[in-house]
């Protein structure tokens, strides 16, 4: 359940942080950028941090 909680707290900030970046754009840039690639973004960041968390742990 720790490790469920944990992944579940890692997904809410890569979540936080990608929407932390979007916010720090200028407007412009915002309303240029479709949603589909802010989304996409999301899960690219939390893709990288999944798979680095397994390349090292091994079974």
């Amino acid at each position: 359940m720790e490790r469920l909680l944990r992944a579940a707290g890692r997904c809410a900030l890569a979540f936080l942080l990608v929407l932390g970046l979007v916010a720090v754009l200028p407007r412009t840039v915002r309303d240029a950028v479709p949603d589909g690639v802010i989304g996409g973004a999301v899960v690219l960041v939390m893709w990288a941090l999944g798979a680095r968390r397994m390349a090292g742990r091994s079974r």
